[in-house]
């Protein structure tokens, strides 16, 4: 048995004056190991007693010291983000230490605004949350102010902010992998517990940002998933895996709708949730359009962000990976959400066929650039095939066993990377000097214009309907170059796309007998402002008498 004597309060006299034993033992710590703990207790107790009796002391008790002085507070405030660290976008806590002396409010900044103030409370850790999708360096500090007015700064924390993340699971993909070879700074695993919950063999998992997932109905209650969500502070949540398709979760929309409403939104918490993710663009799928109209307008509220699924079987050049960040844009563009690429690759090529790998790691550069751009993209993560496949192993990032980084690996890590951050390169071609903007993407795409018909002082046009056009144009003339010369007669006529009638109309009032110059072009819409897509091909036709 060990006993030792806690300063843990002040004896002093009944008339408040010290008396010649200033400081008497009054408390004994006993170690736990020992069997008769109680008892001595209750020994030491009646010993006391009878010593401050007869003494005529009285004992007042010394709280223990729970804050900190200015000097010691300053270097110690902040908790996270951790100083250098790289975290993913989007909503991110910012946590100090709330134990400052005397401490009435403290402010919260990041780059230098104010984002928060906050009243002081029991010591302990404070936290605010802030959003960001700028994929750069930041910075934060707090600012406290005492009872009597004083103002105590905090030092300063940088951190970087990246959207890239990555997708492993357990069985194979992240056993070897160091995500920070690809500078990563988010992930999740298809489960509810990450990898340092469940003990993973790979460590270097442990400490990244996490993202859980219900890939379908949880093996525990949701109330306890959620619950466990927010104990960890884990700021998100990924809904369904391909409810869509049977092979993966294949869930019912009718299903998802009322797990939404029953399971999801009563216990998420402060846990964002998003939505259930489908194995195409959701403005494309079925079971998406189904589920999305059953849910009611409380529950699309809750909705904090659209997960995208969409795997290329082609690449045609730079124009399919500009239609594919077009799609993006038509997504955010319908649903007014901010958007997460959860799965995406080039599912073709085999990682024996250069040009094909050559191919896929242009896709990559593109779209990666045009990701990083917009506002409205919170995080991707590339999926990263078995390197022995034969359909997709050139969009295959690493060896699943050992780890190493592929070529299109190396791509991956040397984008997406905050200025300043001391990311990992590898010296490989990642640079994109195509304009990725939305203009760019709408105006790459090439409207089809199916064919002419001549008649008299006319001619009818067919046009092919293009997904998410408003309208049409189409441009005719006596010039084959459009000449815009009044002799040449070039003229535009816009109609509407909602129809048949429109796609497939007539021009008419035009000179007996001439060959007309056409094309057509179809306008989309992103966010209340029209583009324009790229004209067709030209065809003639000439009129009848």
């Amino acid at each position: 048995m060990e006993l030792k004597e806690s300063s843990l309060c002040q004896i002093k006299n009944v008339n408040n004056s010290v008396g010649r034993l200033s400081c008497f033992p009054t408390l004994f710590l006993i170690k736990n190991n020992y069997k008769g703990t109680e008892k001595m207790k209750r020994v030491i107790t009646i010993i006391l007693s009878i010593a401050l009796f007869v003494s005529g002391l009285v004992v007042t008790p010394v709280a223990a010291r729970d804050t900190r002085t200015p000097d010691e507070w300053k270097g110690q405030a902040i908790t996270a983000p951790v100083a250098n660290s790289l975290i993913g976008a989007g909503h991110i806590d910012l946590k100090w230490n709330g134990d400052l002396e005397n401490a009435a409010k403290y402010t919260a900044y990041v780059d230098s605004k104010a984002i928060k103030t906050v009243n002081a409370g029991t010591p302990g850790i404070m936290s605010v949350d802030f959003y960001t999708v700028s994929v750069s360096a930041h910075t934060a500090y707090i600012v406290a102010e005492q009872t009597d007015g004083t103002k105590v700064q905090s030092d300063t924390v940088k951190f970087y902010v990246t959207k890239k993340g990555i997708c492993v699971n357990a069985k194979d993909m992240g056993v070897a992998v160091d995500p920070a070879a690809m500078n990563i700074g988010w992930y999740y695993n298809w489960g509810t517990k990450s990898f340092e919950e469940t003990g993973f063999k790979n460590t270097k998992f442990y400490g990244l940002d996490y993202v859980p997932m219900f890939w379908n109905d949880p093996s525990e209650a949701y109330s306890d998933c959620f619950a466990r969500f927010n104990e960890k502070g884990y700021k998100y949540v990924l809904a369904y895996n391909e409810p869509d398709l049977v092979w993966e979760s294949n869930i019912k929309a009718d299903v998802a709708t009322r797990r939404w409403r029953n399971d999801l939104m009563p216990n998420r918490g402060n846990v964002l949730l998003g939505s259930p993710a489908v194995s195409v663009y959701p403005q494309w799928s079925d079971w998406w359009k189904t589920y999305w109209s059953m849910l009611p307008n409380s529950s699309k509220a809750t909705t904090n962000f659209i997960a995208v699924h969409n795997y290329n079987k082609y690449y045609n050049g730079k124009d399919t990976a500009l239609d594919y960040l077009e799609k993006i844009d038509e997504c955010y563009n319908k649903y007014r959400k901010p958007i997460w690429i959860t799965e995406f690759a080039i599912w073709k090529f085999d990682k024996n066929d250069k040009a094909g790998c050559a191919k896929t790691q242009e896709f990559m550069r593109i779209v990666l650039k045009g990701l990083n751009e917009r506002s409205y993209v919170e995080r991707y993560s590339w999926f990263s095939p078995d390197l022995n496949s034969k359909d997709a192993s050139s969009s295959s990032l690493f060896d699943y066993g050992t780890g190493a980084l592929t070529t299109i690996g190396k791509v991956y890590a040397q984008i997406g990377n905050p200025a300043g951050y001391p990311a990992k390169t590898y010296g490989v071609p990642s640079g994109c000097s195509y304009s990725t903007t939305p203009a760019a993407c709408i105006a790459s795409q090439k409207t089809t214009l199916y064919g002419l018909t001549k008649k008299k002082k006319a001619f009818k046009y067919s046009i092919k309907a293009m997904d998410g056009a408003v309208k049409y144009q189409i441009q005719y003339s006596l010039s084959k170059k459009f000449s815009k010369k009044k002799k040449y007669k070039t003229k535009i006529k816009t109609v509407g796309a909602a129809t048949s009638d429109e796609k497939n109309g007539t021009i008419k009032k035009l000179k007996k007998k001439k060959r007309y110059y056409v094309r057509v072009r179809a306008i989309k819409q992103f966010l209340g402002k029209n583009y324009y897509c790229a004209w067709s091909a030209r065809q003639s036709v000439k009129t009848k008498k």
